[in-house]
């Protein structure tokens, strides 16, 4: 003879049943109001702030606000300039590379260098042709010139030699710029 004892099933409680679906009720309610303050509420006080602070940075006399405008103004020059000074090439890598490259008796009377392209040309006098030989054979020995031309050769009267000389050199003589900020 067997006894089945799961035949009789248990009925819950009248209060299990009711607190099971107030905690349906109550989980559904917190929802709708989160949603509702999450989409509705937030943005809309999001604005109210926004109006807010627009209104607190209107405040002021009509000098207090000119003046405000005038610093703004001066602020943002600062900046573009404190920006250009930053990116400036600095010239003391390449004058000291300079330095090294003339020789005793070769002076130079004009010079113009364009950065971006790592080129110099250079307007050169001396007292003998064999000097501007001796500064092609000294810029010959440099590993910082690329290449070099010498033109327009002219022998004056006063025993004096006037030349034109471009170079090209290395873009790192300029590529060095001012960590300073």
């Amino acid at each position: 003879m067997a006894i089945d004892l799961y035949s009789k099933q248990e009925e819950l409680p009248i209060w299990k049943k009711i607190l099971f679906i107030f905690s349906i009720i109550l989980i559904f309610a917190v929802l709708i109001i989160f949603t509702y303050n999450q989409f509705a509420k937030v943005p809309e006080n999001n604005k109210v702030i926004n109006d807010i602070n627009t209104k607190l940075g209107e405040q002021g006399t009509s000098e207090q606000l000119s003046e405000k405008e005038l610093v703004l103004g001066a602020e943002s020059k600062i900046n573009y300039f404190k920006q250009l000074y930053n990116e400036k090439p600095v010239f003391s890598v390449f004058f000291d590379k300079f330095e090294t490259w003339v020789y005793p008796r070769v002076s130079f009377l004009s010079s113009s260098i364009n950065v971006t392209n790592a080129e110099i040309n250079l307007k050169g006098q001396t007292d003998a042709l064999q000097s501007v030989m001796q500064e092609m054979l000294l810029l010959d020995a440099k590993t910082d010139i690329l290449s070099y031309t010498v033109s327009n050769i002219q022998i004056n009267n006063s025993k004096s030699v006037t030349f034109d000389l471009a170079l090209k050199v290395k873009p790192e003589l300029f590529k060095y710029y001012n960590e300073q900020q």
